[in-house]
């Protein structure tokens, strides 16, 4: 009888994952590892994700997930929907009306939300892979789609010399440079070369080619990680819970059946300005900006552009904000605001309050 026999793992023996992203300037160099886990025979080495930020269980952690957004690319239309992604559009178009108003004060408040690299809420896109620094750590990279389409493009040149740079005898480094921001950030990646003396022919460029030992494959148990494993995905249907009913929802359906001794390396955000203009998923039509307003107030429509003017004993500050819409369509649909808001002005409030009182809570 053949029995696979496998090394017992104890509490102490748990080893963080490290965790890397592209900065500006010159990143690594990451020798890429080959397709591991369920992914070899597939021969995936990478993983793409949109992954949700701003959700934390009642021992207030935060938890990240997969967007359960599917879009049909033919037709345009949303064929599976995603509250936490119209939350963080509902939100945007709030911090535009606002700022479009000179409403300094509540934009700034809206900011602490959505739309800043320190805000609350964000959908996060990368490629995530298995690699290893040049000190032999091994982790994983995440990097943005135009840092991979630089490093495929790098990839297909050593490809094309024969030279599979993922493999495990003829391995090489990668040196990521991105430079410029926001939308101007542009990417190249470069092979890593060590400099050699020939005689009679002085100094060369010569690649570093790096070997997987046996050390370092019996390492990757540990200290790899299964790409198409690394966030939960929750149904539409959990995600509207998530969003309606916060943390209880979030140790119901995020932290259900999770190792105590998972690490929480995945849901730091760290997120700077290519990331903001790379986050929004696409619009599948004309969008309609919506405003919550205090009860009472007045709205009046003067070719498309709906404005909301504050009742006397309006929520302070009063809201008075101008919002481009659809020609035919108006909709600022009043919102009861909670009890306990209508006595706190905006600083007083809490992030729970403030999402209650715009229509997000």
């Amino acid at each position: 009888m053949s029995v696979k026999i496998g090394k017992a793992k104890y509490g102490g023996d748990f080893k963080k994952r490290n965790y890397w992203k592209l900065k500006d300037g010159s990143s690594g160099p990451y020798r890429i590892l080959p397709p591991l886990g369920d992914l070899a025979d597939k021969g995936r080495w990478s993983v793409y994700y949109n992954i949700h930020y701003g959700y934390f269980n009642s021992k207030e952690k935060m938890r990240t997930f997969q967007s359960p957004l599917v879009k049909n690319n033919k037709t345009k239309m949303i064929e599976v929907p995603d509250a936490a992604l119209e939350r963080i559009q509902n939100l945007t178009a709030q911090l535009d009306a606002a700022k479009a108003a000179g409403n300094e004060k509540l934009a700034s408040k809206i900011l602490e939300l959505v739309g800043g690299k320190k805000s609350r809420f964000n959908l996060d896109s990368h490629h995530y892979m298995n690699v290893i620094d040049a000190q032999g750590n091994i982790g994983i990279l995440k990097i943005r789609h135009r840092a991979k389409q630089a490093l495929d493009a790098a990839i297909k040149i050593l490809k094309e010399k024969n030279i599979d740079p993922l493999s495990v005898e003829d391995g090489r480094f990668f040196v990521f440079h991105r430079s410029g921001t926001g939308r101007d950030t542009t990417f190249s990646v470069s092979v890593l070369t060590e400099t050699l003396n020939v005689e009679g022919v002085g100094e060369v460029q010569r690649p570093v080619v790096h070997r997987l030992t046996d050390d370092l494959i019996n390492r990757l148990g540990d200290e790899a990680a299964e790409l198409d494993k690394l966030f939960k995905r929750p149904t539409a249907e959990e995600v509207a819970r998530i969003v309606k009913e916060g943390p209880k929802a979030v140790d119901e359906i995020l932290d259900a059946g999770n190792d105590s001794s998972a690490d929480d390396a995945a849901a730091s955000q760290d997120i700077d300005e290519e990331d903001l203009l790379n986050s929004s998923a696409p619009q599948t039509s004309t969008p309609t900006a919506t405003v919550q307003v205090p009860v009472g107030s007045k709205v009046t429509v003067d070719q498309g552009v709906a404005t909301v003017h504050a009742p006397t004993q309006a929520l302070s500050p009063a809201i008075a904000t101008p919002v481009t819409i659809v020609p035919t369509t108006v909709s600022a649909p009043v919102a009861q605001a909670p009890a306990t808001s209508t006595a706190k002005a905006l600083e007083d409030m809490s992030t729970d309050e403030f999402m209650a009182m715009l229509g997000n809570g």
